[in-house]
């Protein structure tokens, strides 16, 4: 008997060690230290002609924050995650959306990303505020409505900011 108690002790003192302190199982999940918003291009947005919506970067925290970014001019399309959406469905992305997103075809040329990142500090308030064309990342061919989502991780909060959601309305 006294065997089977020192076994007992022994294999759970172990155990103790996976314990959580209680601060730690409440702590709250932090906000995000930055918001995205994107605006439309002035009406009408027509089918042939470049879509440039404005996406504007901010700095919501209250204290100086640091974000990597692309040292490219390309970074307004790398450093974040684009989705335009026609009736419920991803719209077919260009060459170049899938080449910056890792999502080739078969039938894509192959092609290596040769660039580097830097982290800058952003003080509170407007980071960026930069135009991006959908052309160059969607292959928009039918007038309808479209909807768009602007999207970044937050290192700090450990968080997907998501912008808010765009209608885009596209005539002939």
């Amino acid at each position: 008997m006294k065997q089977i108690f020192t076994a007992i002790i022994l294999l759970s003192g172990p155990l103790c060690f996976a314990q959580t302190s209680p601060d730690t199982a409440t702590k709250q999940p932090l906000n995000p230290t930055f918001s995205i918003t994107v605006a439309p291009p002035a009406a009408p947005i027509r089918l042939g002609s470049p879509i440039n919506d404005t996406v504007t970067v901010k700095n919501i925290s209250g204290k100086e924050i640091y974000i990597e970014t692309t040292r490219s001019q390309d970074a307004r399309y790398l450093d974040f995650a684009y989705l335009l959406l026609k009736d419920g469905h991803e719209v077919e992305t260009t060459f170049f959306h899938r080449k910056i997103t890792g999502r080739n075809r078969p039938d894509d040329p192959q092609e290596v990303w040769a660039g580097s990142y830097i982290i800058l500090p952003h003080p509170p308030g407007k980071i960026y505020e930069m135009p991006i064309d959908l052309k160059r990342l969607y292959e928009i061919k039918d007038p309808g409505v479209y909807t768009l989502e602007v999207s970044r991780f937050d290192e700090d909060s450990k968080r997907k900011v998501r912008s808010n959601t765009l209608t885009l309305t596209v005539v002939p």
